[in-house]
């Protein structure tokens, strides 16, 4: 048996995070506050974004938090081309990757987020955009993911036939593949494991008591909401 949080619990310092759509920079700035030792980097296309976030938002940057002004396929398709071919990659402010030097170094990233909404209304999709959704790039996803790595990707779409598109796309790319539906909301929210370990659906309780326990939050019922939604994660693979 095998629980990905207990991984996640004993290395925690070594999480390597990226979160593809900024938005209000509400979910970089809860992960920063209630997992100190995350170190997270966003992804955002629109410049004015980021503004809009520290302007109206209270978001900032410091040692743990850095934010990229790039397209996030191309971001995630830049480090894995570099990443794979064993060299050690250096993030520049823009978004681009090079190799680093021995003062900055980065390694395979832990846990990639995506939720960006889409423009494209004809794709059936509201979230992501449908190149998110792709074979190539969710490859891409796994092969710049560490060993245990994780997937998280916000799913927003009124069809069910393209909803078992995505899963079933998902379940051909990673290991373990579960699912948390929102309650009265269009959302499904997916879960992508890359480990190649056996994990018992009996162990999501206590993963949850241990994130409850991970948790930094100055808001209890906060941290609540999440374990308990935790609680309800259903396994697709």
């Amino acid at each position: 048996m095998h629980c990905t949080t207990a991984h996640v619990r004993s290395h925690l310092s070594q999480v390597k995070t990226v979160v593809i759509g900024l938005g209000a920079g509400l979910l970089p700035m809860f992960l920063h506050g209630c997992m100190q030792s995350m170190q997270i980097e966003g992804v955002e296309l629109d410049p004015v974004m980021l503004n809009l976030a520290r302007d109206y938002f209270g978001f900032t940057e410091d040692k743990r938090m850095k934010v990229h002004i790039a397209d996030g396929i191309q971001f995630v398709r830049d480090y894995r081309n570099l990443f794979s071919a064993g060299n050690e990659v250096l993030l520049s402010s823009n978004g681009s990757c090079k190799l680093s030097d021995a003062e900055s170094r980065s390694t395979a990233i832990d846990i990639i987020i995506v939720d960006v909404d889409s423009s494209d209304s004809s794709s059936g999709l509201r979230c992501p955009a449908a190149d998110f959704v792709e074979d190539s790039f969710l490859q891409n996803v796994k092969d710049t993911l560490s060993e245990q790595g994780l997937f998280v990707i916000n799913l927003v779409s009124r069809s069910p036939a393209i909803k078992d598109a995505v899963v079933s796309r998902m379940k051909e790319v990673f290991s373990h593949l579960f699912c948390i539906q929102l309650e009265g909301e269009v959302n499904l929210v997916l879960f992508g494991l890359c480990s190649e370990s056996h994990i018992e659906e009996d162990c999501i309780p206590d993963a949850a008591l241990k994130l409850d326990k991970l948790l930094k939050s100055e808001h209890p019922e906060i941290s609540q909401s999440i374990t308990d939604a935790a609680k309800k994660l259903k396994r697709l693979k």
